[in-house]
């Protein structure tokens, strides 16, 4: 996987083309020549076809499959990924529909801040089942030395947002293999939104393990350098005693050659070494975990001057958690939160600050 010039939703359809065994072809920009193996060209209907993910270019395309949000081929890829890949697996929520907790308004209290507002009331909520995602990539790590790290992104379904805990809280659960509960699903992002935000996440957490692959070897290419300078060092010092010691022209020009390729030896030995002690890595969707957990949508009311005004805020049984909202202008996650005309927005996306 290659998360940089690649648009996403085509980055989505070719990892999973991939790794069902297709044979892909980029013929042309934005477009996609697919072998299907045998196996899958019965789920899809074809053997051969020609995938474009640009409006434009499909138009001028005769023959193609125009790729988009909605679109026939993306609904059949997202089926096969949950129903008929051997790599997803299905986990549910055990035990009793969760309730309200009687003392939510004082951890309401406590994790957020709403300001110039009157302290909220509970007006209503909602029980509904939430689907996270946790995206399990496997990393390939190459630099002196070869390792392979899976790096787990886990998402809430329904807003995309990252559950660095999830699973500090989720092994305190026993997971049962069918629903004992029936319940409304909540909205659900598109699954190729989800992924995207699981590559950024998984990129950043690769970002990491190779820093530290850099730093561990950092000792080691600093000894392997200095063992190169010491041996070119020695023999250019022979080499440059040997030129002063000599009127002889034709010996000079023999050593000052000699002393050249030295040099240009040791330029090249001095890269090697540092480009071994780089890192390169190679990510690749491993397998896809669903955690369905009944949760609850708590609808706030709030008092702002002679306006009362509503928010809802998302309360997770298995962490016993309030999920950290989003500021309604920048989508960023924030505690604290304050009422503007188009919502509620951070103190920093807020007018009067």
């Amino acid at each position: 996987m290659h998360f940089e010039g690649t648009p996403v939703l085509e980055r989505f359809v070719l990892d999973y083309l991939q790794r069902v065994g297709a044979l892909t072809e980029q013929v042309s920009y934005a477009t996609l020549e697919v072998l299907l193996p045998e196996d899958v060209n019965e789920y899809f209907g074809e053997e051969q076809l020609r995938l474009v993910f640009d409006y434009e270019v499909a138009e001028e395309t005769e023959g193609s499959l125009f790729i988009t949000h909605g679109s026939s081929f993306l609904d059949k890829t997202v089926e096969s990924i949950l129903q008929n890949y051997g790599h997803f697996t299905v986990r549910y929520w055990s035990g009793p529909i969760p309730e309200l907790p009687r003392n939510f308004e004082q951890k309401i209290l406590a994790n957020l801040e709403f300001r110039r507002c009157r302290p909220p009331k509970v007006r209503m909520y909602v029980v509904e089942e939430c689907v996270f995602y946790g995206f399990n990539f496997r990393c390939t790590f190459r630099s002196h030395e070869k390792s392979e790290e899976l790096v787990t992104i886990v998402l809430n379904g329904s807003n995309g947002q990252v559950q660095t805990k999830f699973f500090e809280s989720w092994q305190k659960n026993i997971p049962a293999e069918e629903r004992e509960y029936t319940l409304p699903r909540a909205r659900l992002l598109p699954l190729d939104r989800l992924y995207q935000i699981a590559c950024q996440n998984a990129e950043q957490a690769t970002q990491i393990w190779a820093e530290k692959i850099m730093t561990q070897g950092a000792w080691q290419k600093k000894k392997e350098l200095a063992k190169i300078a010491g041996y070119y060092g020695e023999l250019a010092a022979e080499i440059q005693k040997k030129l002063a010691g000599t009127e002889d022209l034709k010996k000079k020009a023999r050593l000052e050659q000699q002393l050249s390729a030295t040099l240009v030896d040791r330029e090249r030995r001095e890269k090697d070494a540092a480009e071994r002690y780089g890192v390169e890595v190679d990510i690749s969707l491993d397998h896809v975990v669903a955690y369905y957990i009944p949760c609850l949508w708590v609808k706030l009311e709030l008092a702002h001057k002679d306006q009362v005004r509503a928010f809802t805020v998302l309360f997770n049984p298995l962490s016993n958690e309030i999920e950290t909202p989003v500021c309604e202008r920048c989508e960023r996650q924030t505690f604290s939160l304050v009422p503007e005309q188009d919502g509620f927005v951070c103190p920093e996306c807020s007018v009067g600050n």
